[in-house]
């Protein structure tokens, strides 16, 4: 899965301590008292693909396949980009506090070496930042937005140095959970409802089990002024035709993480498989398929059942709520405690249950979009239809 980390630029190098631990730890020369501006700094992101929603300690962790940069990256005063490909990591930062009691963790991007600290990039002129959740009086976890026009002050050095529970102390990713948005119409048993009036024990069509009910339901809304700042969660719009002839057959708007089902000769030469799941985000710049700032903000709503089922949005064939890890610590406390009560194997720590697909991972969905760009494919071939 991929992740969208916020970066911060600045034009000299970041204090930082002179101990063992506040040497690594930017702005920890600092009182706590002592006001830190990031007005002047320049504000950008990186993406990051990991399997995990930890950004874990490159001294400690075990796990060798998280924290791969997507894209060729360019760090403070670094002369050349550092290579998509390249796994990060950062045991040592500090935790910010901003004028409305929010925390946030910021560290230096270095590169994960086994057993070491890992080399900075940047130069110290740059810093990853990563929200701490904040669980509200319902139960319910959320995210603050990083507002670089704001004042923070230093709270303390944080690290990750349990070598044999690499992922304590480690700083969660932002999630983000596949969802379908307010007047999305959900192909049910007595016909197409929008997704808005749906309720758990509703009868919806599935692709490969027919009627099911749905077993829970959410929703969360996100203002404008939160779309600003985290563009990562801006909508993806799908133009009426843009899969291919008459799919969807009306414009669907869903989160950047929602699967798409794709159906193409394409897809079965590149990954052997007739239908697979790619997330919307990595198919715009394709034609009819844009990324959207809604001038009133947004209502997500996602539905799961009692698997990971296909069901007809707008015409279409797209996923329902995947409960991989991923998308259970999106959801928050209150919201995985009812889904837990409803299926207490997700609870299990070896628990992987199935994807009613292949799910492409990021690198791949992008590749798939432009091979199909480049031969003036549809996404989905003409035979792909409700009972195809």
């Amino acid at each position: 899965m991929e992740y969208e980390i916020t970066v911060l630029t600045f034009d000299k190098p970041i204090p930082t301590g002179t101990s063992s631990v506040g040497q690594h730890a930017p702005w920890s020369n600092h009182r706590t008292t002592d006001p830190i501006e990031f007005s002047g700094a320049r504000q950008s992101s990186i993406l990051l693909e990991d399997d995990d929603d930890r950004f874990h300690s490159g001294y400690a962790n075990v796990d060798k396949t998280g924290q791969i940069l997507v894209e060729d990256t360019v760090f403070g005063n670094d002369p050349g980009p550092i290579p998509a490909g390249t796994r990060l990591s950062g045991f040592i930062g500090s935790r910010l506090q901003d004028s409305g009691g929010n925390h946030f963790r910021v560290m230096f991007p270095r590169r994960f070496i086994a057993q070491r600290i890992g080399d900075e990039f940047g130069g110290r002129q740059a810093v990853l930042v990563f929200p701490e959740a904040r669980e509200q009086e319902d139960g319910t976890l959320t995210y603050p937005v990083f507002d670089r026009t704001g004042s923070f002050t230093f709270v303390d050095t944080v690290s990750v140095s349990s070598i044999n529970e690499p992922d304590e102390g480690a700083p969660h990713y932002s999630p983000s959970v596949p969802c379908f948005t307010d007047g999305t119409l959900v192909e049910t048993a007595s016909g197409p409802r929008a997704i808005e009036t749906l309720r758990p024990g509703d009868l919806v069509l599935t692709r490969d089990h027919g009627p099911r009910r749905i077993a829970w339901i959410g929703h969360r809304h996100l203002d404008r002024h939160l779309l600003d700042l985290c563009p990562n969660l801006r909508p993806i719009l799908i133009r009426a035709g843009a899969l291919g002839p008459g799919l969807p057959e009306r414009d669907l708007t869903v989160s950047p993480q929602h699967r798409v089902l794709v159906r193409s000769r394409i897809a079965r030469r590149m990954f052997d498989h007739d239908e697979i799941l790619v997330a919307a985000k990595h198919l715009a710049g394709l034609a009819g398929i844009e990324i959207l700032q809604p001038e009133d903000g947004l209502t997500y709503r996602h539905m799961l059942f009692d698997r990971h089922e296909l069901v007809l949005s707008n015409g279409t064939w797209t996923e329902s709520l995947f409960t991989g890890p991923q998308a259970l610590q999106a959801l928050g406390p209150a919201a995985r405690r009812e889904i837990l009560s409803l299926f207490p194997e997700l609870a299990q720590p070896d628990h992987r249950p199935p994807s009613a697909r292949r799910l492409l991972t990021g690198r791949e969905g992008r590749n798939l979009a432009r091979r199909h760009a480049r031969n003036g494919k549809p996404l989905v071939s003409a035979d792909h239809r409700v009972g195809a």
